[in-house]
């Protein structure tokens, strides 16, 4: 009776999951830059980003090179990372370079914001923020 209890508690361990038979993966993509912002600097860096990485998604997104992007932020006191950018793309090859959107962008972009305004700006976050990581993340569909 003992062998027999403990061959079923240790069947959960010799169980595997198989791709595409239980799960895959989405071909859509999250790249996700994960930050610290340092204490009392949080709306600063949220209000330069809006007028940088944020406007520059919306350029992006407008051009159709992404599918969206977000800013998170966790408000729990003391947390950190405490500052999560994400950019969604169509799939793992649109985030790939390409010349032609770079140019695409850059010449909308430059419509925006001056290179010396945006110096400006994002200049000032290195005494704001640290750059914890950045990850690639694709969503888990179970069947």
């Amino acid at each position: 009776m003992k062998n027999l209890l403990l061959t079923v508690m240790m069947l959960p361990v010799f169980v595997s999951a198989e791709p595409w038979v239980d799960y895959e993966l989405s071909e859509e993509v999250v790249e996700m830059t994960v930050v610290t912002v340092k204490p009392n600097m949080k709306d600063d860096y949220l209000m330069g980003i809006k007028k940088t990485w944020v406007d520059s998604c919306n350029i992006q997104k407008d051009l159709g090179h992404i599918l969206g992007c977000a800013v998170y932020t966790a408000n729990t006191a003391g947390t950190d990372p405490n500052v999560f950018l994400t950019i969604r793309y169509k799939n793992l090859a649109a985030m790939g370079p390409d010349k032609e959107k770079y140019n695409e962008f850059m010449e909308a972009w430059r419509k925006k914001i001056s290179e010396s305004d945006q110096e400006g700006i994002a200049g000032g976050y290195g005494d704001m923020r640290e750059i914890v990581d950045l990850v690639v993340l694709q969503e888990v569909n179970f069947k």
